[in-house]
């Protein structure tokens, strides 16, 4: 997903990790404590079957908790290593935008088109309907309610700023296909990391240094390639 903070360090994905576990290991002993407490007094002291049920709850609630925070970083890091690109593309990982965060994956073709990917677990995904009063088709599950936690808007920010095209990668979709979203022009690969590469490869997209020539004043072509290269030169270091 697409974070607010600066590109995570080795350590700090330790300490991630660390966390997880620490969390597991406290809520499987507390559920633990909850379930030999039932079997030793639970029969003859109603009271400690009500706290060691409590245990179990809390204890349950506290793996949930830190399984539903760690997954989506253990989806990115086992998604990121299966990546291949052509070595004429320049690929960087945890690319911090000025402005926008921290995105997995920041992508530039050999023919100058550039994108950023973000990635999230969900399996499924297709266009809704608006129902915010906004008009803007939203991308769903396959439950029919907005991906949790929603990686559109600060993905959509992100390419924005880069001045790249969005994509969003769900490497654990249940079945293979590509999606483009009608106003955004956000790009959708469900399937694995051959999938990914595939899409980019064949999506269709002007490099920015060529519509910055279109621009009918000369003075602001200029602003513009400078701010493109200024932006190219962002994604490649």
């Amino acid at each position: 997903m697409v974070t607010p903070a600066t590109p995570p360090t080795p350590l700090m994905r330790q300490n991630s990790i660390v966390g997880w576990l620490t969390q597991l290991l406290a809520g499987l002993t507390v559920a633990g404590a909850g379930i030999e407490a039932i079997a030793v007094f639970g029969a003859s002291l109603w009271y400690v079957t009500v706290g060691g049920v409590l245990a179990c709850l809390v204890g349950a609630a506290t793996v949930v908790r830190a399984e539903l925070r760690e997954r989506p970083q253990r989806v990115v890091r086992k998604a990121r290593r299966t990546l291949h690109f052509p070595t004429q593309w320049s690929v960087k990982f945890n690319k911090r935008i000025v402005h926008a965060g921290v995105v997995p994956v920041a992508v530039i073709r050999a023919d100058g088109v550039r994108f950023v990917v973000d990635i999230h677990p969900c399996k499924s995904a297709t266009w809704g309907t608006p129902t915010d009063g906004t008009g803007q088709t939203p991308l769903v599950g396959a439950n029919g309610k907005r991906l949790a936690p929603d990686p559109v808007p600060s993905l959509l920010q992100a390419a924005i700023a880069a001045s790249a095209a969005p994509v969003l990668w769900l490497p654990e979709a249940t079945s293979t296909k590509n999606l483009r979203h009608p106003e955004s022009n956000l790009i959708v690969v469900m399937g694995s990391a051959r999938d990914l590469k595939h899409a980019l490869q064949s999506a269709e997209i002007a490099p920015i240094k060529r519509l910055s020539k279109q621009t009918s004043s000369s003075n602001t072509a200029s602003g513009e390639a400078k701010d493109s290269s200024s932006t190219e030169a962002e994604l490649a270091d």
